[in-house]
């Protein structure tokens, strides 16, 4: 990377501190509602942008500059780029836009930014339509499975083993597997890749668990009980507070070693005992007066950071948002962040975020826009997008690019540990509804409209006529 556009993103790191920290809706993933400073949780819109403007710094002046215009070759290929990054996060990927079109003269990107997640997804679809698809496009992974079944986007595979543009033995060895995402409807063909992904993790209040007499966070299940126990003292303080989201319904089952899918994909697997097990170890921490749900959004991260509760699950993402609020509160001195607890042998984390899909145009532009999708990926650049977003890069050799990110920023380094353990939500169409289903579920048991069995028996069943009408 060359000295002044390492400059430039050194610049843009100084605006990090603040940047995206995703916050759930009941049918869609993580990303997809933007985040809003804690002081002003309700800015965000249930449809909002992708991200949101990182707030003003001493150096925030240098991200409004307009990025220097760059024409393109005569005979460049020409490749359209559509994405829901806005404000902030859209002016570091213009910049990033700009880099490669500086450096590679025979293809030149145009990217545009689409509005939210579900306004992108609706333009693709028109455009698919019309006939006119943009070149790529950023998309979650249920909206790809619509575009394979439309037959407008392209299996990846055989340009990722291309010997010309395509990933070399190495690369693969250093992605890592999370963010390559293989869709079992169209056999288990790679039809998209990541460039940047968030983790589930467990927010904790340090210093109420000490008070409490618990030098670490909580590995188990039943020790978490036991610190719920020690730390609620209703209607002061609680254990912790829940926004019904199926991530965290997703990673809960899995780190008891269940699945939410079968593996073809055509049936649940979430009603099994682990299943059963969250819903029931949920239902647990309501009746007991544990938890409670969260009234708006971001309450969750304000409570935490007033002392008043003593676990949140939620993104990575948020890091710098709690940190923010911790830091004006001034009621919180010691917290951190660890897996979620587990049963399994090894911690399991839910890996999110959207990928990149590139449309069936013609071969040169198919190929330019792998071409570009790889750049994104790459060591440097991933690492530059890496710190000015606190998402993670796809590639573990980012981390040694990211040295002095990390060690300014150590629980972001802690949980780059764990992106080994990643696994990623189903790829299928009928995914986003699931996750609705899940919500219900989740808000049921927490209000105790249902039982933990009846819940989870509705969710299924209406999960299975979804992944049976899809």
């Amino acid at each position: 990377m060359k000295k002044s556009i390492f400059l430039t993103f050194l610049l843009v790191f100084v605006m990090t501190l603040s940047a995206c920290a995703p916050a759930a809706t009941a049918t869609t993933p993580p990303q997809t509602q933007a985040p809003a400073p804690v002081s002003s949780p309700t800015a965000a819109a249930t449809e909002a942008p992708a991200t949101t403007a990182a707030p003003a710094t001493a150096a925030a002046t240098a991200t409004n500059t307009p990025p220097p215009t760059i024409t393109p070759a005569a005979n460049a290929i020409q490749i359209q780029f559509w994405h829901g990054q806005s404000g902030f996060q859209g002016q570091v990927l213009n910049n990033l836009v700009n880099q490669f079109n500086s450096t590679h003269p025979d293809i030149f990107v145009t990217a545009t930014f689409q509005g939210t997640y579900s306004d992108l997804y609706k333009k693709v679809t028109a455009a698919i339509a019309g006939g006119t698809p943009p070149d790529l496009a950023v998309a979650y992974q249920n909206d790809v499975s619509n575009y394979i079944a439309s037959d407008a986007v392209i299996p990846l595979d055989s340009l990722m083993k291309d010997p010309q543009i395509g990933f070399t033995a190495d690369d693969m060895k250093d992605i890592y597997p999370s963010f390559i995402d293989h869709y079992p409807q169209a056999n288990n063909q790679v039809y998209s890749l990541a460039f940047m992904r968030s983790m589930e993790v467990m927010y904790y209040n340090a210093d109420m668990l000490k008070a409490a007499g618990f030098s670490t966070p909580p590995t188990t299940w039943d020790d978490f009980m036991k610190v719920c126990a020690a730390v609620s003292k209703p209607p002061d303080t609680y254990c912790y507070e829940m926004n019904t989201d199926a991530s965290r319904f997703a990673n809960w089952v899995w780190g008891r070693g269940g699945d939410m899918l079968s593996p073809d994909s055509k049936t649940v697997a979430f009603n099994s005992q682990a299943g059963l097990d969250t819903l029931n170890f949920l239902n647990q921490l309501f009746q007991k007066k544990y938890a409670i749900v969260i009234a708006k959004s971001f309450q969750d991260q304000t409570d935490f950071s007033l002392g008043k509760i003593a676990f949140t699950f939620g993104s990575t993402a948020g890091l710098p948002y709690y940190k923010q609020a911790i830091d004006q509160s001034g009621k919180v001195t010691n917290w951190g962040i660890a897996p979620g607890p587990h049963t399994t042998p090894n911690p399991v984390v839910d890996a999110y975020g959207p990928s990149v899909t590139i449309f069936k145009t013609t071969t040169d532009k198919e190929r330019a826009a792998f071409t570009f999708l790889k750049w994104l990926m790459s060591t440097d650049t991933n690492a530059a997008w890496a710190k000015a977003t606190y998402y993670f890069p796809a590639r573990q050799s980012a981390k040694a690019a990211l040295s002095d990110f990390i060690a300014a920023n150590p629980l972001y380094g802690q949980a780059f540990d764990w992106l080994q353990y990643g696994r990623q939500e189903p790829t299928v169409a009928a995914w986003n509804p699931i996750r609705g289903y899940i919500a219900d579920a989740l808000t049921a048991v927490a209000n105790g409209a249902a039982t933990p069995q009846d819940a989870l028996n509705t969710a299924a069943t209406k999960a299975n006529a979804a992944l049976a009408g899809q």
